[in-house]
């Protein structure tokens, strides 16, 4: 929810490149989640990063 406001408001102020940086960072970061194995609707966000760090490092 964070992101996509941060997205509009980055249009809103005329920087559309800003706005898709954003979207691909957030698609990467929940692929990252997905591929390490852990299910980003639960958990705790600590848990998930441990997993990446884990998964990216490995």
């Amino acid at each position: 929810m964070k992101t996509r406001i941060t997205m509009r408001a980055a249009l809103a102020l005329g920087l559309p490149a800003v706005a898709r940086g954003l979207g691909r960072i957030k698609r990467l970061r929940c692929s990252l989640l997905r591929d390490a194995g852990h299910e980003a609707g639960r958990g705790n966000v600590v848990t998930a990063a441990l997993l990446v760090a884990i998964y990216v490092i490995a």
